[in-house]
């Protein structure tokens, strides 16, 4: 389904800005709209976004401008952002969404859990909406904040929840380093034993780590773990992209590890599995607390939520925002 064109006019007003703003934080704004559009939100509804969302937003480098034929030479360097930015707009314009992606997303993946998700999950909301700027705004945001994470290869025989379940155990008291989600995921993987500590499962399906997401965020209700859960929606519209999955997902699990390690750990609370026996009138609430919401987290948790509930059809995905 296609975004409609009040929705496009706004995408294209709000390229002006950054990917970032302030202390290295995400410019939520056009993955909100996109959310809210496909939300069925009203033109006003999205205005009142733009309007509310640019005044704390920075203009984006425009300039100079580098013909470059490695986006990797970018990352982390904010003054070859514009060329970065620009690499990526001609190759989408030259080979389309789905072989620009192909292409460009091998290099990325170790680094899927750059900036609290939020590189993956602005591709990703690019490429629902089928918005090659915002393709190509998401994969420059990625390279831009490129970080890889460390941890063990070693593959253990035990569930990914399980797995979970042990590391948090190891690492039950984890103190919360300064700054953002990002600052405390890495500040994780320099914790004495880390490197030593297996965290793969010998097998890894999407559907296993969507499942560990969704818990250990209503488990605990934290903000970082709700980041666990829009990320887990993100992997799963890029990963038909990815010529290796299984490489994906081992980092994407990486990632979200270390998410969970980062919030102290909290401990996850058993989530009680129950039938919902109004589910039309359950999405409708979560729609309207969404379009209703000056939250930009809650308008994207609702957006996920739902739309992991229509493909995974679990009920824990209506509980969200309860």
């Amino acid at each position: 389904m296609s975004i409609t064109r009040h929705c496009v006019e706004l995408l294209e007003a709000g390229s002006r800005y950054h990917v970032r703003y302030g202390d290295h934080l995400a410019n939520h704004l056009p993955m909100v709209l996109i959310a809210l559009d496909r939300l069925g939100a009203a033109p006003l509804r999205l205005k009142y976004t733009f309007d509310r969302s640019v005044p704390h937003l920075q203009p984006r480098p425009a300039s100079p401008v580098e013909q470059i034929a490695d986006p990797a030479r970018g990352r982390n360097r904010e003054d070859l952002f514009p060329s970065v930015l620009n690499y990526y707009e001609r190759q989408l314009r030259q080979l389309g969404i789905a072989k620009c992606l192909q292409q460009e997303l091998p290099p990325l993946l170790p680094s899927i859990s750059t900036a609290a998700f939020h590189g993956l999950i602005r591709t990703a909301y690019g490429v629902d909406a089928r918005h090659l700027e915002e393709v190509a705004m998401g994969l420059a945001y990625w390279t831009l904040d490129y970080h890889e994470l460390g941890s063990s290869n070693e593959k253990v025989a035990a569930s990914a929840s399980e797995i979970l379940t042990s590391v948090g155990n190891k690492f039950a008291d984890i103190p919360l380093a300064p700054g953002n989600i990002a600052d405390h995921m890495q500040s994780v993987t320099g914790q004495p034993g880390w490197m030593d500590t297996p965290i793969q499962p010998q097998s890894i399906a999407l559907e296993d780590i969507a499942d560990v997401a969704i818990h250990a965020y209503l488990g605990t209700g934290d903000f970082t773990l709700l980041h666990g859960v829009t990320g887990c929606h993100a992997l799963r519209l890029i990963l038909p992209y990815c010529d290796n999955r299984e490489e994906a997902l081992r980092y994407f699990w990486q990632g979200l590890v270390i998410a969970y390690l980062s919030t102290g750990p909290k401990n996850i609370q058993p989530v009680e599995k129950s039938e919902v026996s109004a589910i039309s009138q359950r999405q409708t609430e979560i729609v309207e607390k969404a379009l209703h919401s000056d939250d930009d987290h809650v308008i994207k948790l609702a957006y996920s939520a739902l739309e992991e509930f229509h493909y995974y059809g679990k009920s824990e995905y209506l509980q969200v925002l309860r």
